[in-house]
This record gives C-alpha cells, structure tokens and sequence, in this order.
C-alpha cells in the first residue's frame, strides 16, 4: 500500500477506515496480520483495533493459532451494532425484512398492502415500517431502504403503473419527515440487480444486464462494477422500447404505457384466456422478447445477460438465445442465465444499497447479504 501524505487527523481517519474495513471483509483477523496488509506499524495498528473495541465497531472472536510463539487475538466486525430495515414491493406486498449491518438478514415476513389510494398505501407502509421497528429489539437502525416497481430521482418517483397513488411523489421527503433515519428509495429492478451482481458474477464480470419479466417487465444494469441509471435515472426501463406487434388485437386501455411492456402484457393476456390458441401466442410471445433484448444487447453488449422469470422455461430461452443470434453476430452474444424470481436477491440488494448510503467503504461489488 502506498504512503499517504497530508494533515495527522486526515491519516488517522483514512487509517481508522481502512482498518475497520479490513476488519469486516476479512475477519476474524489478527493485529499482525492487518499490520502485514496495510504496511502500518504494529502501533499504529494496536492503538486503531483498541479504540474500535472500546467502540464496539469490532469485538474478539476468539484466538488464532500457534505459530510457536503467544497465539494472537482474531477481530471481527461487529455486525450487531446497528440494523437497517428494508421493505421491497412484490405483487400488492412489502417482503420486509431486519438486517444487520454486515448484511445479516436477522427477520423477515411479508406484509399485505393496498395500493389504490394515497391513503391507504401509505397507512400500510408505515405498519409495515413500525412492525419492523419493533422487531429491531431496540437496536439503532442506520437506514430505511424502500425498493419500488418504478423510476427514482431525487426521492421523487414516476413511471410507477402498479401503485398509482405515487406517481409523482416526493415518497423520500415524506418518510424523512416522519422517521428520524436515512431514507433509501430506488427502483426494484435496480435493486434485485445489485444482489444478484454481487451474489453471483462480482468475481468474473464488470457488465451485466438483468431482465425482469413477471409482472411487468424491467432491468437493472450494471456497467464496470457500478449499477448505471443514466441521466435521469430512466435507463433500464425497457417498457418504452418500441417492437414490433407479433399478432394483431383491439388497443385496449392498459395500465403499461410502454409500447414493450404492453404488447408482453396484452400476448400473456390471451395465454391466459385462450388455451387452445397457446402455441400461436407464446411464439408471439418470444418473438416479442426477441425485439426488446435484441435492442438491448445492441447498446450494452454485456458480459453476462439475466433472464429472471418464472414463466419462460429453459428450452424458452434457448430459442430465444437461437434467434437473438440470427440478429447479431454470436461473438457479440453474451452468456444467457435464466434465474428464478428469487426474493434473496432483491432484499439483499436493498440492504446493499442501505449499506452503500451508511457505511462508506461498502461497494456495489463487495459481497454480503444472506446468501
């Protein structure tokens, strides 16, 4: 590590930070073994683990072992030192849960929303938001994170069909003015991207794309490490991509305004009522799917590209795989995961990104969560 140069106060603070990081991604750890990464002197190392122990940042895990002389001491994070509560919108309920600060989930439960009017959507969220306080057991939370199924700016979201009632509210600032914590709002897809990314592809892959398809359809995008939201934080939102219509039906009013997003609604609409016809619709289906992702990977070329869906099945993705390819060439292909709607991801992609606002040295890229 190189020297450092500037005031005695900046050092001990970028010392301090680097300790308690090296502390919590590697512990339990030695004093000796911090001293040998950081190429600080043992002093200074000593002086930095006590202080985080009077603190209880760090506590003792218990005793290394011998290496023919006295066995040292091994540190670890204390992850019990505060919590953040996260709530996660998924078809009319919030998945809440109660997370240590080193990514822990320690409760969870799914609570039932109403989503018609400003009124009762928000009378439930606070429910939602008191039930977890209660369960914290009196431990400080550092944040409450919220991931919602539409655009986030500034607090302010829009583009939001499946609750109504917010669209073009500042849900940030109103939930600041009740409780006396961080607020975290981003968009759902976003947040699921972040938990899969550093679930599973942080050690192999900078670029990924994550493609929501269930009730709506969305992504999550993540370019050199680093969840990208664009200028306005409208990227991903795949809805608005224009496709082409694969079987001919009467407009009907929908609730999707995206030209994308509507023709996917409209063609499952008719799986579902038309069975006979099954077939005839699900290769319109695909070929929709076909248009968006072809789109996407035009613009992105990523590395990795995650289907998660529990309606497509494996030989689904392989013909759309088969016919993204009759479009570019297959060099440009990336590799095609299909990953099941699993809610792991998505909590934990909200306790990241309430980590990320809390704790300084948490990345996109470090893994935590329950795996």
């Amino acid at each position: 590590m190189s020297r450092i140069v500037g005031q005695p106060k900046t050092l001990k603070r970028i010392n301090r930070d680097i300790i308690k990081s090296i502390i919590k991604e590697a512990g339990p750890i030695s004093k000796p073994e911090i001293a040998k990464i950081t190429k600080l002197s043992t002093v200074t190392v000593n002086k930095i683990v006590e202080n985080l122990l009077e603190e209880d940042i760090v506590k003792i895990s218990g005793i290394g072992e011998s290496t023919g002389g006295r066995r040292a001491q091994l540190f670890e994070y204390n992850g019990d030192l505060a919590n953040v509560i996260v709530l996660y919108y998924y078809k009319n309920s919030y998945i809440g849960a109660i997370s240590n600060i080193i990514g822990e989930i320690k409760y969870i439960r799914e609570f039932k929303i109403r989503t018609d009017k400003f009124e009762d959507v928000m009378e439930d969220t606070y429910k939602t938001i008191e039930d977890l306080i209660e369960n914290s057991d009196g431990i400080e939370i550092k944040a409450i994170g919220l991931g919602v199924p539409g655009v986030v700016k500034d607090g302010i979201i829009s583009d939001i069909p499946n609750i109504p009632s917010w669209e073009n509210i500042n849900l940030k600032a109103i939930l600041e003015e009740k409780y006396d914590y961080t607020i975290c709002i981003e968009n759902d897809v976003n947040l699921t991207a972040i938990g899969i990314y550093q679930d599973k592809f942080s050690d192999r892959f900078k670029n990924m794309a994550l493609v929501y398809f269930g009730d709506g359809i969305g992504s999550g995008l993540i370019i050199n490490e680093q969840l990208f939201k664009g200028a306005t934080n409208f990227a991903g939102e795949l809805s608005y991509l224009k496709t082409k219509k694969h079987f001919n039906y009467e407009d009907e009013d929908s609730k999707y305004k995206g030209n994308f997003e509507r023709y996917i609604y409209e063609i499952k609409k008719q799986i579902k009522n038309n069975k006979e016809d099954t077939e005839k619709f699900k290769k319109a289906l695909i070929n929709t799917l076909v248009d968006g992702l072809t789109n996407l990977l035009c613009v992105l070329n990523p590395e990795v590209l995650v289907i998660q869906s529990d309606e497509l099945t494996k030989k689904d993705i392989e013909e759309i795989e088969i016919l993204i390819c009759k479009n570019i060439n297959k060099e440009n292909m990336p590799r095609i995961i299909k990953l099941q709607d699993d809610m792991k991801y998505s909590i934990n992609g909200v306790i990241t990104m309430c980590l990320i606002e809390t704790i300084t040295s948490y990345s996109v890229s470090n893994r935590g969560g329950n795996k």
